[in-house]
């Protein structure tokens, strides 16, 4: 995936962002000027507002909220399906941060500093495309060892001024136990990745969620990160005690969970005729993206263009209704994808090692063991 250019502009003409991030950049005059132009034919012509530009070299893809448009380019090969699903995340993440975009306000919208957030979608999308799917990287415990987990977090919502289903544990780049809801869980992971801990203690910030301003409190605990949602009105001296009463707890149950984000790597769902593959539940939000298997940078680049290249296709087409397989076989490589209830599945294989019959029953031996894997909570 090659994400060129990202914008937000108002539609007075103002540009309130503006970043490249590869190859040449546009003017931001001229951005302005083309998609004010672009946007007024096609509500005067066809009564619509306008939703991607495709040229000869690339697209230009725009997302309204509000007053304000998020506007990003990019190649051709990376499909829309794609830039939408990021530019709605990243769209969602400034609500979480700015407040609803009913409220943003002209004069004093500024997205200057979250800057290192908003580039955290865009640079970091191929290697971790929970942002593309909805999803959400998990690591996966034992039911008994999530329901001791659930009452240790459960406790600490019972503490005044904590909201309820607001508690939650990090390790490293993935959720360790989350009692938030599955698009707070998003969020809050999404702001870690980007702004991690690093040798900070605590880091607060007021994030707007469930239509209210709350506190948003993440806490080191040795190798874990806990998240605490608290009232606005609340501050952090009062629950100092409190988590300090659960860090002790959760030290003294000494639950088996790891210590370090374990890899998750191919060879535990696939065999070697998969050269990449991604699972997403469409329930539980969760993501397996499983690194590749080793080899040299410019095959491995070669993959993921590929396998990129062939998703937006599958991806469009598994919404239309009762479309539940998709198979397509180009070049020397095959992909294959597949909706089962609450799962989807997306492989990419060789040509020469796997033949179009044998597929079916290659993805139903991967769900298979995906489910061993990830057992509902």
């Amino acid at each position: 995936m090659s994400l060129r250019n990202f914008f937000v502009l108002h539609k007075s003409g103002r540009t309130y962002f503006a970043k490249n991030f590869h190859g040449d950049a546009l003017d931001q005059s001229l951005v302005v000027g083309f998609s004010s132009s672009v946007s007024n034919f096609a509500r005067t012509l066809l009564g619509e507002d306008i939703r991607e530009v495709i040229s000869l070299k690339g697209r230009i893809l725009y997302k309204e909220f509000g007053d304000f448009v998020f506007v990003a380019h990019s190649d051709l090969q990376t499909g829309s399906t794609i830039i939408q699903s990021i530019l709605r995340d990243v769209g969602a993440m400034c609500e979480f941060l700015f407040g609803s975009h009913e409220y943003w306000d002209e004069d004093f919208f500024d997205l200057k500093g979250a800057q290192d957030i908003i580039s955290t979608y865009f640079s970091k999308v191929a290697q971790d495309p929970s942002t593309v799917v909805n999803g959400v990287n998990q690591i996966f415990l034992e039911l008994e060892i999530c329901e001791r987990l659930d009452k240790l977090l459960t406790f600490l919502e019972s503490q005044e001024g904590v909201c309820g289903n607001g508690t939650m544990l990090i390790l490293g780049d993935s959720v360790l136990y989350s009692r938030f809801g599955l698009h707070e869980t998003r969020m809050i992971l999404q702001y870690h990745k980007a702004r991690p801990l690093g040798f900070n203690s605590v880091r607060f910030t007021p994030v707007y969620c469930h239509g209210a301003w709350q506190n948003l409190y993440l806490i080191r605990l040795q190798s874990y990160v806990l998240v605490v949602m608290a009232y606005i009105d609340k501050p952090f001296a009062p629950l100092q005690s409190k988590i300090e009463e659960f860090r002790i707890s959760f030290i003294q149950s000494r639950l088996e969970i790891p210590t370090e984000e374990p890899p998750v790597l191919l060879r535990l769902f696939a065999k070697r005729e998969t050269l990449a593959m991604l699972y997403h539940n469409i329930k539980t939000g969760c993501t397996i993206f499983p690194q590749l298997r080793p080899g040299p940078d410019v095959q491995q680049r070669e993959i993921l263009s590929s396998f990129w290249a062939f998703f937006s296709d599958a991806s469009a087409s598994l919404r239309v209704p009762g479309v539940t397989e998709f198979s397509i076989t180009r070049d020397q490589y095959r992909f294959y994808a597949r909706s089962e209830g609450v799962h989807k599945l997306y492989i990419l294989m060789a040509t020469d090692s796997v033949s179009s019959e044998a597929i079916p029953s290659i993805a139903s031996d991967v769900l298979r063991n995906l489910r061993t894997f990830t057992p509902e909570r």
